[in-house]
């Protein structure tokens, strides 16, 4: 069926459909039948070839060569060793890349678009993917288009379509059929997936879903996309890329000057020859730390689940990091600093005013005066919120704003019978307003409400005792007296107006003011300390909000951001230069501002250095979302403002806000502890044999020691730093800078010279039990105490690298785990048969005395290195400035 070619009521019948939508069991027996509402984008991960490509490296490969060689040579015991070294390195990363896979999967289901949709005849919202051929659904501006729908209502709607149709400019839409043949771009009594509502409200019935929509039908075709890096990713890339060429280098010459000096003394065989090439290669392994950009991606997903318990949705993997860095948060102040629990406390007329009584939406309150009832009938009329009582509870859908004034209405017990509603003029940002033309007792009426100031320049009466009077500057400078009045004790406040009308449009022009409703916004009890957090933090907090001057600057006094305040037509009256002093010289509310000042802000504190997060739920909040550092819609918000930003916030709290930027500060500090484990670690190795090789010594390490150094020491220890807890201080610390590489200086001091040390006290003890020895038992004793404590010390620094980062010692039972593991696997080795295998020797009393002293003396070291390179000065400046 040609759906755009036919009325909307066939529609509905041919869908065996009803105007108030789809019965529960219905939409159940559909979504069987038709599935999910959701776009297949990717083709499942092949297990066997993820196996595989854990050995696509160059120097894996050359490892496998030498796997095929030993055993051309008869050597079985190394040939097995390495290959089993080899596969348990590849299961490793195997487990990893598939943890860190399933869990970025799950992460893409929740980013999901929420849908209104009628069922039953009430209107639900719900996960759009739930949505069924049949539905039926309602939009409003700023929404995303959930399925391929056919219009059945529209009022002034345009759409934006160029995800489908590459059309920029918006579409005005209709719910007339059309009678001719048209392609997509013409049928504009269609709606389709993945567009998004710019204008207006409508109704409309779904006709396909998922991948049957046209989206989808592109989408499949499209299947295979290329997974972008996080920058982060990509800089750990281009590190370790730096890091292999340096331990390659350093291999090669271990293997020319190994080669030399065996050419030199006893002769070069191919044999001897390939064994001084296994060690180099061996060293390139175990220096090399492959494992890296798995642990990150799974710390960085851990990272992620976290915030969602935190009531923060992550939309873009990459935006983690650059939490760490956020020094400012420009944030709405309507539910995301207060509750949006709006309760209306005084309603004023030009003849009195009325106290009403009452919290939340409960329509239950004493109103102390009798007003004009016209005021309260606007509010209640022109609205599109719904109040119901479910299960002894009073539950809105809507804006809360809305539903506030339908709360107030019902406390003065109006009752308000045959009013048609005719036509709408939505609220957009711009206006300020919103205006429904209705029909009642065989007249027609416009109703107005809006905030103050952009109301009142359209009223040109008043009503007054009931009668209609000018609107004189002296009545204005009553009226404004009272809103700011209003304002200073932080209550939010609408204007309310209309006028008799004759012609079918909406005209705002000659209104009659009516009077005011002021309505409490209480702030939420945790954002006092939250922003105490934040000062500590380093990070600057500014309110950006559409209320009064007067209004912000009493919630901010509540809260306790201080500072200046502008208002939005003040903004718009500077230059850049200007608005860029204003917020040096501490500047931390705007008031009245429209979307577009949110944009001049955002980028005046990017010129200066700032990293800004920033709040939004509107359609017209998008450009702003996406030019900050870090864009954060809120979960009441529109699709619109959520597809441009980075987070999402689940219940709009500003305390959210601040515990993901405490997470990207966590998750930044894990990851840089994976990174120092594994560097410490490996720069010894790599010293130790290249040092002994310049001493012109025996080998410290043999090839199978170092292979499994790097299987038992680097694995399983990094990866359960991935879920070790925070610094309780992180956020008693300042943003770390953007241009700061992945570790400081100060930290590559810390693992160089932990590193040095543990070379120096293992070569001395090589030195003293073997190093230089002509006899082949003493060498092996050489190389198995040497074996026991760098496998031991790699082990331990674990411990001394989260004491560093002041993590307390017993809250993460994964890092004891695997330290008791490598404890366990490395004593099996030294204790059993496997000695002979991994040609180790028996230790005697002795040695052992000295093992231990030694590795005393390297974590008394490193207590003293902690000491001289401070992880952080603690942060003492509480104000806001980050300089």
């Amino acid at each position: 069926m040609l759906y755009y070619q036919e009325d909307s009521n066939s529609v509905i019948s041919e869908l065996n459909s009803t105007p108030n939508g789809l019965e529960k069991a219905e939409v159940e027996r559909r979504q069987v039948e038709y599935g999910f509402n959701e776009l297949q984008t990717e083709k499942k991960t092949n297990l066997f070839l993820l196996f595989i490509t854990q050995f696509k490296s160059f120097i894996i490969y050359i490892l496998l060569f030498a796997v095929v060689f030993s055993f051309i040579l008869h050597e079985y015991i190394d040939a097995t060793i390495i290959l089993s070294i080899l596969i348990a390195n590849a299961l490793i990363g195997f487990f990893q890349e598939l943890s860190a896979n399933k869990s970025l999967e799950a992460l893409k289901k929740l980013n999901t678009i929420q849908a209104k949709v009628i069922r039953e005849g009430k209107v639900e919202v719900i996960n759009s993917k739930d949505l069924v051929p049949g539905d039926i659904i309602k939009l409003e501006a700023g929404d995303k288009v959930p399925a391929d729908c056919r219009l059945i209502e529209q009022n002034r709607l345009k759409v934006e379509e160029a995800a489908l149709t590459g059309e920029s400019l918006p579409v005005s839409k209709i719910t007339d059929k059309i009678t001719k043949e048209s392609q997509i771009a013409d049928q504009t009594n269609m709606l389709f997936s993945s567009t998004t509502v710019l204008e207006g409200t409508a109704k409309a019935i779904v006709i396909e879903t998922g991948m049957k929509t046209e989206i989808g039908k592109i989408t499949s075709m499209i299947r295979d996309t290329q997974k972008e890096l996080t920058p982060l990713q990509k800089k750990l890339d281009k590190f370790g890329k730096k890091l292999s060429y340096i331990i390659i280098i350093i291999c090669i010459a271990v293997l020319v000057v190994m080669s030399i000096k065996n050419f030199l003394t006893v002769g070069l065989t191919p044999i001897l020859f390939f064994e001084v090439f296994l060690i180099a290669v061996a060293l390139a392994v175990a220096a090399v730390p492959e494992g890296l950009p798995a642990v990150v991606t799974i710390t960085l997903s851990i990272g992620v689940k976290r915030l969602l318990k935190k009531k923060a949705l992550v939309r873009r993997l990459a935006s983690v990091e650059t939490l760490g860095s956020c020094n400012v948060i420009c944030t709405d102040k309507t539910g995301t600093l207060t509750k949006n629990e709006m309760t209306v406390q005084n309603a004023w007329t030009l003849d009195k005013e009325a106290q009403i009584e009452g919290i939340g939406y409960n329509p239950n309150g004493y109103v102390s005066s009798k007003l004009e009832p016209l005021l309260y009938k606007i509010g209640a009329v022109c609205n599109n919120s719904n109040l119901e009582k479910k299960e002894n509870m009073w539950t809105i859908t809507g804006d809360p704003t809305e539903a506030a004034l339908l709360v107030s209405a019902k406390k003065t017990e109006l009752e308000i019978k045959e009013i048609k509603r005719l036509d709408e003029f939505p609220f957009d940002s711009m206006r300020k307003m919103m205006s429904v033309l209705v029909e009642e007792k065989g007249k027609k009426f416009i109703y107005t409400k809006g905030a103050p100031d952009q109301l009142l320049k359209n009223c040109s009466f008043a009503l007054k005792n009931g009668k209609k009077i000018k609107l004189s500057p002296k009545e204005k400078e009553i009226i404004g007296k009272k809103i700011n009045e209003y304002s200073s004790e932080a209550l939010r406040v609408l204007a309310f107006a209309y006028k008799e009308s004759t012609s079918k449009d909406i005209e705002e022009k000659n209104l009659i003011f009516v009077g005011l409703q002021a309505m409490i916004d209480p702030p939420r009890e945790d954002v006092s300390d939250s922003i105490a957090k934040t000062k500590r933090a380093g990070i600057r907090v500014i309110m950006i909000t559409g209320d009064y001057k007067e209004t912000a600057l009493a919630i901010g006094r509540k809260i306790g951001i201080e500072g200046k305040a502008l208002t939005g037509e003040e903004i718009g009256n500077l230059s850049l230069d200007e608005l860029k002093k204003e917020l040096k010289n501490n500047t931390n509310i705007f008031a009245r501002v429209i979307p577009e000042h949110k944009q001049r802000i955002v980028g005046a504190l990017q010129e200066q250095g700032h990293i800004v997060a920033m709040t939004g739920d509107g359609v017209n909040d998008a450009p702003a979302l996406k030019k900050a550092n870090i864009g954060v819609a809120v979960g009441s918000g529109t699709d619109v403002a959520k597809e441009a930003a980075d987070f999402v916030l689940l219940d709009d709290s500003f305390t959210n806000i601040v515990n993901a930027i405490e997470e990207g500060r966590g998750i930044y500090q894990n990851i840089q502890k994976t990174i120092m484990l594994l560097l410490s670690g490996n720069l010894s190795e790599i010293l130790i044999i290249f040092f002994a090789v310049l001493f012109g010594w025996n080998l410290p390490l043999t090839a199978i020691m170092l292979l499994w150094i790097n299987l038992i020491t680097d694995g399983a220890p990094a990866l359960a730093m991935a879920v070790d807890p925070y610094s309780k201080d992180i956020m008693n610390q300042k943003p770390k800078d953007t241009k700061e590489e992945i570790l400081s200086k100060q930290k590559l001091s810390v693992i160089s010279l932990r590193g040095i040390i543990l070379t120096i006290f293992a070569l001395i003890l090589f030195k003293l039990f073997g190093g230089a020895s002509d006899i082949a038992s003493e060498i092996q004793i050489g190389q198995s105490i040497v074996f026991l404590f760098v496998v031991i010390s790699e082990t331990l620094l674990v411990l001394i690298i989260r004491d560093y980062y002041k993590t307390p010692i017993f809250t993460n039972t994964w890092v004891w785990l695997a330290i008791g593991t490598s404890f366990v696997l490395q004593s099996l080795v030294m204790f059993t048969p496997l000695q002979t295998i991994f040609k180790v020797a028996t230790l005697n009393f002795v040695q052992y005395m000295y093992f231990i002293g030694f590795e005393i003396l390297l974590v008394l070291g490193s207590i003293v290195i902690k000491n001289l390179f401070p992880l952080y000065v603690k942060n003492k400046n509480l104000n806001y400035s980050t300089k």
